[in-house]
């Protein structure tokens, strides 16, 4: 295969987001407390154990993008992370097994993630029948909103208790999640891909209406962020947005880090280049150090399982929370179907089979721009990362994406056809009518 231009700038792009993640986990063991400091002493080891990870640059480079290709390199980032925490480490397991588990548990994922390329049939509908489909769910969010606020509200901090103040019903806060992980970032994609300002800018604000219900940081994200994605898929080559989509951030948070570390201003690099970049790899740590001690949960975390078994464990995230006082670690599917599920041996095996599960997502959104995709998945991504591949799909709307990209009819032709009768003479376009 011959590398062009763009083939090159993503791959010496890869390489450094490789260098400043080291640089940023660095910074982040020096401000927190969670993090496992940098020691000199170990250093050299530490650069030579984690260099083998370019070993995953080519397939980044040969591959097209895809929603597998977002979910992919954002995997790359967390074991990238885990790999380079893991020889600081001062937690009591296999570290060199550990480490050299979750590369192949990367390499499992992302072979069906990044280069399947099965055709499925897609129903054949209109753009007009899209609006409508549009429209039932912006109702459907007003709907969720106003019967989450019935329920009460609160204005509390994110990191605190606030966000548990007001009990809702079950089902509600499936609705909610599922709104605010999928609906809501599809809605934004649509009219913004559409040049729909105004209805753009509602969705966000819409969405930003949902924080006195969740007081979830995903929340305030959401504004920030899937903007941003669009511009950034608008100017730049789609595997180099991805890149980019985590670089810029986590520059900015660095300079906010040495810029205001005199007056110990955490706050920014916290959000950025701990909660958005390091947590992951940190949360595999974790994982990996609590389920070394203590029995495997055989997938008895997924709710259905965990009422119809024995299972010694409540939610995974709380569990671990109570133990290292870190917060609620919730994890991607490589820590909680893999490390917790299987232990660390199998872990390859249940990524290959999470790669299989949300290589459907590549499947059915083939047919759509890349800009549109990574806009309304902008925070069905980060799920992923952050919680069970079971939580993901169900409460978290993944699966729901799924199913609205499989929908969607494909944009190009659409805006072509729409064009071309643009063009017709005003008699024609009526009897086209």
């Amino acid at each position: 295969m011959k590398l062009t231009r763009d083939d090159l700038v993503v791959g010496i792009t890869i390489l450094g987001f490789f260098v400043l993640s080291v640089g940023s986990l660095i910074a982040c063991g020096h401000t927190f407390p969670a993090m496992h400091v940098w020691r000199s002493d170990v250093t050299v080891e530490a650069v030579l154990g984690t260099a083998v990870m370019v070993v995953f640059i080519p397939a980044f480079v040969a591959a097209r993008f895809s929603f597998g290709y977002l979910v992919g390199f954002s995997l790359l980032s967390a074991v990238f992370g885990f790999v380079w925490l893991s020889f600081f480490s001062e937690f009591d397991y296999p570290h060199a097994t550990a480490r050299w588990a979750m590369i192949a548990a990367l390499a499992a994922a992302i072979i069906p993630l990044m280069f399947q390329n099965i055709h499925l049939w897609r129903p054949d509908l209109s753009s007009a029948t899209i609006e409508r489909v549009a429209l039932l769910l912006l109702v459907s969010s007003f709907a969720v909103l106003i019967g989450d606020i019935s329920y009460g509200a609160n204005l509390g901090n994110p990191y605190g208790a606030a966000r548990n103040a007001v009990v809702r019903p079950a089902l509600l806060n499936y609705l909610t999640g599922i709104m605010i992980g999928a609906v809501l970032p599809y809605l934004f994609a649509h009219f913004a891909s559409r040049r729909r300002w105004i209805a753009a800018a509602g969705v966000l604000l819409l969405a930003l209406y949902f924080y006195p219900v969740v007081n979830n940081k995903t929340v305030l994200l959401l504004p920030i962020w899937l903007p941003f994605l669009f511009w950034l898929f608008s100017r730049f080559n789609p595997r180099l947005a991805t890149v980019l989509a985590f670089l810029i951030p986590m520059i900015i948070g660095l300079l906010a880090f040495f810029v205001l570390a005199a007056d110990r201003n955490y706050v920014l690099f916290s959000a950025i280049n701990l909660r958005f970049l390091a947590i992951p790899s940190l949360a595999l740590d974790h994982y990996a150090d609590f389920f070394a001690h203590r029995e495997l949960t055989w997938f008895c975390q997924i709710t259905v399982l965990r009422h119809a078994t024995a299972c010694p464990y409540g939610e995974l995230g709380p569990t671990l929370g109570a133990i290292y006082r870190n917060g609620n670690f919730n994890a991607s599917f490589l820590a909680t179907e893999g490390i917790a599920s299987v232990g660390l041996p199998l872990a390859p095996l249940s990524a290959l089979a999470c790669g299989l599960i949300l290589s459907i997502g590549s499947m059915v959104s083939r047919h759509l721009p890349p800009r549109f995709i990574a806009v309304s998945s902008g925070i069905a991504v980060q799920a992923i990362m952050n919680v069970p591949l079971t939580t993901g799909l169900l409460s978290n709307g993944v699966a729901l994406l799924f199913l609205l990209w499989w929908l969607t009819p494909e944009q190009q032709a659409a805006a072509s056809r729409h064009r071309r009768q643009s063009t017709l003479p005003i008699n024609v376009v009526g009897v086209a009518a």
